[in-house]
């Protein structure tokens, strides 16, 4: 099926350490998982992130949670055509509004908006500290 979402696993890696994307029923052990989530973060994440002006310049809380955010939402969201007003905020360095920005991603008037704006409260929690 084309336009379907990914499939996850783990702690939700959608692809494999090759790059090839999960098919449905696979299983892996928690150890895979845990390895797998690190491998994701270092290899697939952060290097797109540490592109963000200021990056060297945060906090770890403050790296954290925009870690957090693209894991939830995509590793490209800086810059991207969707997230205008997140990626203003950190280009000029307007740090202190990032909490409330990060509040707006949280699709309002959706099934998902009570957990998601549970999330953007963590991460401007974690922005914070």
């Amino acid at each position: 099926m084309t336009g379907s979402l990914p499939i996850t696993i783990g702690w939700g890696s959608t692809k494999d350490f090759n790059g090839q994307s999960f098919k449905l029923g696979r299983k892996i052990t928690q150890e895979y998982a845990d390895k797998l989530l690190l491998f994701d973060l270092e290899q697939r994440f952060l290097p797109s992130l540490q592109k963000i002006p200021y990056w060297n310049e945060m906090t770890d809380g403050k790296r954290g949670a925009l870690l957090s955010f693209a894991y939830n939402l995509g590793v490209g969201f800086y810059g991207g055509s969707n997230f205008n007003t997140i990626t203003k905020c950190l280009k000029n360095k307007e740090w202190s509004k990032v909490p409330d920005v990060l509040y707006l991603y949280r699709n309002p008037g959706t099934n998902v908006e009570k957990g998601l704006a549970r999330r953007r409260v963590a991460e401007g929690k974690l922005w914070n500290s």
